[in-house]
């Protein structure tokens, strides 16, 4: 190191107080200027030399150790039934808001207070709600810092945070999707529930409906316009159709042998090509026949020990029903004695039977046989109109026999 060299000095005001060739210590006051400093030790101020991280800050009459604020602040909530306050510090303006991952527009939530946060929807519950808190003071240069400007997908995306690494994503809002979606896509215009997919499983698409689905290549696919349930498909294994309609369905091309179950059908001309009846066996005096479960309408009678009695319930008594006509048949099997039904019941209420000929008598002379068939058949004609009850009903009758 250079040294002084003792004598009298021209000047008094420099700005080295003291220095001794066996010291390692500089004392200065005043102003002095060096140049090339190469500190081999630490520098401290006052007494202290700071910790790792830290800077020298000015404070107006010196400097100070100091730390840099940290950029950004996460505060983590799990939002109640219809809450829309959370409280948290921040500073105006440098404040993002996510809920599931999805964040909120400034437009959609209240950040003026710096003390907390006001949603402009409620929360339904369960909601994870993520805001994060930027420090005003920038910590890098030439946009090294992260920007509080909105953060679209595309930058989430560049920050690392792909599906592969674990991004979520709670509800996404858009005018329109370009690319491939997969999992369950949805699509509507003015719908409860609507969805719309392509190539899809199950997928639905709808303008104006509660519930509708559309989908061209679908297992199951719905379409409708202005419906609460309709479904319509091109290729697919169940598909339904409806523009106006509560509940329509259309598909063409069942091929093999389906089998096809429905409640009531109205139509103005049928033609069938071939009909079974299904039939009821009986063993004895009593034949019970219902009419609404699908059990069939004629009865097998066999070893009848006398006259018989036909019970028929599961009549409909509803305004659908008025003006309908009944049919029943009874085929009694004889062996020795000659029988006869005698009686009806229709839903408990027991009907004169109005024979051909006038009477049983006159009905069954000739006809029937102790040793074969006879068939006995009851119309039920509503002279009334009303099926409210079955008071409205006679029971017209007549009997073939000696089949044998």
């Amino acid at each position: 190191m250079a040294k002084l060299v003792s004598g009298r000095l021209p000047r008094l005001n420099v700005g080295i107080a003291s220095y001794s060739e066996n010291q390692t210590t500089l004392s200065v006051v005043g102003i002095s200027s060096f140049s090339n400093i190469v500190l081999n030790g630490s520098v401290s101020t006052g007494t202290t030399t700071g910790t790792s991280g830290q800077y020298l800050k000015s404070v107006g009459i010196g400097v100070t150790w100091a730390s840099f604020p940290t950029l950004r602040t996460g505060n983590v909530f799990t939002a109640g039934v219809a809450q829309t306050s959370f409280a948290v510090s921040y500073n105006v303006g440098f404040v993002d808001v996510y809920i599931n991952g999805v964040r909120l527009t400034d437009s959609e939530f209240t950040g003026t207070s710096g003390t907390s946060i006001v949603l402009n929807e409620s929360c339904f519950g369960g909601e994870t709600v993520d805001i994060l808190a930027y420090n005003t003071t920038s910590t890098g240069s030439g946009g090294g810092g992260i920007s509080t400007e909105s953060q679209t997908l595309n930058n989430v995306l560049g920050l690392g945070n792909t599906s592969s690494n674990g991004m979520s994503v709670g509800v996404i809002t858009a005018t329109s999707f370009v690319g491939n979606l997969t999992g369950t896509a949805t699509y509507a215009t003015n719908a409860g529930i609507a969805t719309f997919a392509t190539t899809a499983g199950i997928a639905t698409y709808a303008t104006n409906a509660g519930i509708a689905t559309y989908a061209t290549n679908a297992g199951i696919a719905t379409f409708a316009t202005t419906a609460g349930i309709a479904t319509y498909a091109t290729n697919a294994g169940i598909a339904t159709y409806a523009t106006n309609a509560g509940i329509a369905t259309n598909a063409q091309g069942l091929t093999g042998t389906p089998n096809i179950s429905v409640g009531i059908v109205t139509v103005t001309d049928s033609r069938i090509q071939s009909v079974a009846e299904k039939t009821t066996l009986v063993n004895g005096n009593t034949v019970s026949l219902v009419y609404n479960t699908g059990g069939g309408n004629i009865a097998i009678c066999t070893n009848p020990s006398g006259d018989i009695t036909l019970n028929v319930t599961g009549i409909p008594t509803d305004s659908t029903f008025d003006n309908y006509s009944l049919a029943f048949s009874v085929i009694v099997s004889n062996t020795g004695t000659a029988r006869s039904c005698t009686a009806i019941n229709l839903n408990g209420l027991s009907r004169t039977i109005k024979w051909f000929g006038g009477s049983l008598a006159a009905a069954i002379t000739g006809v029937t046989t102790s040793n074969g068939y006879d068939s006995y058949s009851f119309t039920g004609i509503n002279t009334v109109g009303s099926a409210s009850t079955t008071a409205n009903y006679i029971v017209l009758g007549s009997v073939n026999g000696s089949y044998r």
